[in-house]
């Protein structure tokens, strides 16, 4: 029989381990479609963390050499060098490049990562993780850094405590009697932590990818591998062998399977988790299959050199991303050059030479937390004072920026009735001193109509009243099942908004309501129901959405009002806003050729048709808006008015926008309230 022992020398198969991690992120984040579930090799990261410093503490625990500040030192070096020299960088390439709302993010984004809580900023800026919207986020990657300092906190807290409790109920007779004991123990910690980690995700789809809660357990079970290395004194060398080709097949296997992110932390987390500690597991006792593989000279340099490319790569291929740089062929090849570039100078000139120093606690506090804490902190209140800078994009820009500013503020309020309070109050516009009264209801379709409805109320002499609800359907009786960031429940709280809608309807009698919504996302899918439990199909969707269009309109008519439907306007054309991006990167003057060349008009899908003609001869009282005929004259809708764009993003008008589009359709079809 062939055994093997622990070694005690240094693991080169844990920095192989390291490279097939940092190869399957970079390749994710660059869009390769072969691992499409890449983003796995964080979880490997935090494995293997934990199996590291479980180690590092607990070793130095049974010896008495333990000492909290000496391991945040040894952390604070190993750790913020590079992060700080990355940040700074971002900042100087953010400052030349951001338009001034996506600065001021880089800013709030760059100043929670300082303070050890990216994970939390981006938790609340992006609906999933790898979702479109978080593309620009040159610090995004940063979010499992905050993770692992989290972890750096509680970690040694908790062994400590563990520790002290042992010895106040005198369990350390025997050290193996001790291991055994904290070997149960740090396995149920792990398996109650792997549960708590699905129950969060099932509540909070999306943003729990970010949470240290949802993420625990992968440091946990690393943990529990190391101490499994002092259980079992020996392992075959067949039986580890065979147990960490079975590990690394199912990483591999995970890896290569696509749907993987939906809802992660998910099942497959535990997998990945299982099988990397498996792989540091049986790596301790030299298995020779999975740990040569491991071991290979190219394999171990690329792991050596894996936190400076896990720091690098996002910002570059963020950078590409900001700039509408296509990463595929020679701009994919010229981003990876880049990366390894900045990575191989990071390691040899940053890394290397700082990770072993040694200052005291407070010094390096000073030197890497709390000096660059105190610029972003400077930063942030500077930089928003002056609206981002606009100024640095050249006088063509400054000049679009502030004349949209100008015409937000006179929607000054839209933004607050766009969920917030609802307080009706605060949501007026028109013609305050008015008697005739309207109230705007709907999704964030009725809400950037904002100027659109202030133009042809103050002509009307209608004060209006306008609140909205994101991505809700503002009719009565119906509930949206998981839809929209709601998985597997319904959105309650816009239904409870659309109670509230209906109640001022019947109070207050106002002498018009308007509906505004995107009307065609809500016709297809199975997400409307009546009732808890319903059957859902998209023809029941159909059927309920014309019950309760119908109920809305009766509901309506009944309090006394006149209802209007306000349809959706035409689309922004694909790659508008990245041009307009470009245009203002390069400080190029206006050129309606290069950005807002006109794109033909686009109609109502063929059930909201049907639908808005049936109900039009049914209720001839009704009155249908369709901006589309001042958007789009002569059938091709444009993309900007007086230089000034029209899309505030892919959905959304302006304010600019949506005010001169009031006027001209006030001057095409004359009084809408009269």
């Amino acid at each position: 029989m062939h055994t093997s022992k622990a070694p005690t020398r240094y693991r080169n198969d844990i920095d192989g381990l390291r490279a097939i991690a940092v190869l399957l992120v970079i390749l994710f984040h660059a869009g390769s479609t072969f691992f499409p579930a890449g983003f796995i090799g964080v979880d490997i990261f935090f494995v293997i963390s934990g199996y590291l410093i479980s180690g590092i503490i607990l070793s130095q625990i049974r010896k008495d050499e333990f000492s909290f500040s000496e391991f945040l030192v040894h952390r604070l070096w190993r750790i913020q060098p590079a992060l700080i020299v990355v940040s700074g960088v971002t900042l100087v390439v953010s400052t030349l490049l951001f338009l001034p709302a996506d600065f001021l993010l880089f800013l709030n984004s760059a100043k929670y990562n300082a303070i050890f809580l990216s994970n939390q900023f981006f938790a609340r800026q992006s609906a999933t993780y790898a979702s479109p919207d978080s593309n620009i986020f040159p610090l995004l990657h940063t979010w499992s850094l905050s993770v692992e300092w989290q972890w750096y906190f509680v970690l040694p807290l908790c062994v400590l405590a563990g520790a002290w409790l042992s010895k106040r109920l005198k369990l350390t007779r025997q050290q193996s009697q001790t291991d055994r004991l904290l070997f149960v123990l740090w396995l149920l910690i792990t398996t109650l932590l792997a549960a708590l980690s699905l129950i969060v995700t099932a509540k909070h789809p999306g943003q729990a990818y970010y949470f240290l809660t949802t993420r625990a357990f992968e440091f946990t079970a690393g943990g529990s591998a190391f101490l499994l290395t002092r259980l079992v004194p020996t392992v075959r060398t067949s039986v580890a062998s065979l147990l960490s080709i079975a590990a690394f097949s199912l990483l591999i296997m995970v890896a290569l399977k696509p749907g993987v992110i939906g809802s992660y932390p998910n099942g497959y987390t535990l997998i990945i988790v299982t099988a990397a500690a498996v792989i540091l597991f049986c790596g301790h006792y030299r298995e020779k299959v999975v740990g040569y593989l491991l071991s290979c000279p190219p394999l171990v340099f690329i792991g050596k050199i894996s936190y400076s490319l896990y720091l690098w790569h996002w910002p570059v291929f963020a950078f590409c991303r900001y700039m509408d740089i296509t990463l595929t062929g020679v701009n994919l090849c010229l981003a990876i050059s880049t990366i390894i570039g900045l990575s191989l100078a990071s390691y040899f000139f940053i890394e290397k030479p700082l990770r072993r120093r040694r200052p005291l606690l407070k010094v390096s506090l000073l030197q890497l937390v709390i000096l660059p804490v105190a610029l972003f902190c400077l930063l942030n209140p500077l930089a928003a004072r002056y609206e981002g800078f606009p100024q640095r994009l050249g006088k063509h820009y400054l000049y679009q920026y502030k004349t949209l500013e100008q015409y937000a503020n006179l929607a000054k309020n839209r933004d607050a009735c766009l969920e917030g309070e609802q307080n009706p109050g605060e949501c007026q516009f028109g013609d305050m001193k008015a008697n005739k009264t309207a109230l705007l209801i709907g999704d964030s379709n009725s809400n950037h109509f904002w100027g659109f409805f202030d133009v042809l109320a103050r002509h009307g002499h209608v004060r209006m009243t306008g609140l909205s609800a994101s991505s809700c359907l503002t009719l009565p009786g119906i509930w949206q099942f998981d839809w929209w960031i709601y998985h597997n429940e319904p959105y309650t709280r816009c239904h409870e908004h659309t109670e509230n809608y209906y109640d001022l309807i019947r109070k207050n009698h106002y002498d018009y309501v308007i509906l505004g919504e995107i009307w065609e996302q809500y016709a297809r899918g199975a997400y409307l129901i009546n009732n808890t439990g319903d059957e859902r199909s998209d023809a029941l969707s159909k059927e309920r959405m014309n019950k309760a269009i119908r109920n809305a309109l009766n509901s309506i008519i009944s309090s006394g009002a006149r209802p209007i439907i306000i349809k959706t306007i035409s689309p922004m054309p694909s790659g508008y806003q990245e041009c307009l991006r470009r245009q203002a990167i390069a400080q190029a003057e206006y050129s309606e050729k290069a950005c807002d060349t006109p794109t033909q008009r686009t109609e109502d899908n063929p059930y909201i048709h049907d639908l808005f003609r049936q109900l039009q001869q049914e209720y001839p009282a009704l009155i249908f808006i369709d901006p589309k005929d001042v958007q789009c004259p002569n059938g091709y809708c444009v993309s900007a008015i007086n230089t000034i764009p029209v899309f505030r993003d892919v959905g959304h008008l302006t304010d600019y926008a949506s005010y001169h589009l009031g006027q001209d359709y006030l001057e095409k079809y004359g009084d809408l309230f009269k």
